[in-house]
């Protein structure tokens, strides 16, 4: 049986009135960079205990770290090493009432502590995106740079099948050099992208589809604009429900033969928190469902201006 996403709550959060907008948490975490829209709400929220993660990526020096708060800071980048490190703070979750800004997670991460959280039997997490007024430099924004290769996420690939259908789902962002390392490791396979759209702003889509057509040879091909998908931006629930909608048009179309899915979230954290759901949720003995990211050294410290909105999703984690 199906999760029907549409049931999912999601909210806007008055931006003026955050300490009283949200519920006080047990705990909360946030992802720290430079950026107002992740320092802003965190300086807001209610919570018992909050808890900076320092991402290893973003190369910040001891003197950069922020005080008065309690700073997670792991050595290696690898998501079992950065998600181990801040359950060993957090401690059993089960429980408590957690409060996750996925704002500023990479994106590896991110997904992985979604999947853990429910592996410890937290059954609801509330979490925070938001957006910001603009990106810094807009479609010449610089957000990372890569090893040159993508990989599957520990614990998070699947059985594959032989002589299977293949396919790359990916939610298509700003950064065209991690689109080309994905499509690139995964050449053989029928590739469907999804754009954010509705965007964050009217101008980001645009920006998005000039830096995508960077990518490579991928971009090129008529399956780029024929498998071509749209969901909200921000919104993580439509987004899980355009990834099955690709997924059950194609496995009719190949009357039921087993799929190997590869999942590569690309562009807001909104979006890849819909793709985390969709891992969780959507496996059955038919599908082999691996999500594919590609390796970073670094990522920039702060690449947007202000704060436009903030979203809460309510994300439950024990549906049948």
């Amino acid at each position: 049986m199906s999760t029907d996403y549409s049931l999912f709550y999601r909210r806007a959060v008055d931006i003026e009135n955050i300490q009283e907008d949200l519920e006080e948490f047990d705990i909360y975490i946030s992802a720290f960079n430079s950026s107002e829209r992740v320092t802003k709400v965190f300086s807001e929220v209610r919570a018992r205990k909050k808890i900076w993660l320092i991402h290893p990526e973003y190369a910040y020096t001891a003197d950069q770290l922020p005080v008065g708060a309690i700073v997670v800071t792991p050595s290696d980048t690898n998501e079992i090493s950065q998600t181990k490190a801040l359950f060993d703070e957090v401690g059993a979750p089960a429980g408590l009432k957690i409060c996750v800004d996925i704002t500023g997670f990479m994106r590896h991460v991110l997904v992985f502590l979604v999947v853990a959280l429910k592996l410890r039997n937290v059954s609801e997490i509330i979490a925070l995106y938001s957006e910001p007024d603009a990106y810094a430099k807009q479609e010449h924004t610089v957000f990372s740079t890569a090893t040159g290769k993508a990989r599957v996420l520990n614990g998070m690939g699947g059985k594959t099948f032989q002589k299977a259908d293949e396919m790359l789902i990916l939610a298509v962002g700003y950064d065209y050099k991690l689109i080309n390392e994905v499509t690139s490791d995964r050449d053989y396979m029928s590739v469907h992208p999804i754009f954010g759209f509705p965007s964050l702003s009217p101008d980001m889509y645009q920006q998005s589809a000039i830096k995508s057509s960077e990518s490579g040879s991928a971009t090129f091909a008529h399956s780029w604009v024929g498998n071509r998908r749209f969901a909200p931006a921000n919104d993580p629930f439509t987004t899980a429900e355009v990834i099955r909608e690709i997924v059950m048009e194609k496995e009719k179309r190949k009357r039921n033969q087993p799929t190997n899915i590869y999942l590569a979230p690309l562009s807001t954290k909104a979006q890849a928190l819909g793709f985390a759901l969709f891992w969780i949720y959507e496996k059955s003995p038919q599908r082999s469902i691996a999500m594919l990211l590609p390796s970073l050294e670094t990522y920039s410290k702060e690449t947007t201006t202000g704060l436009k909105r903030l979203w809460a999703y309510t994300v439950e984690l024990d549906l049948p």
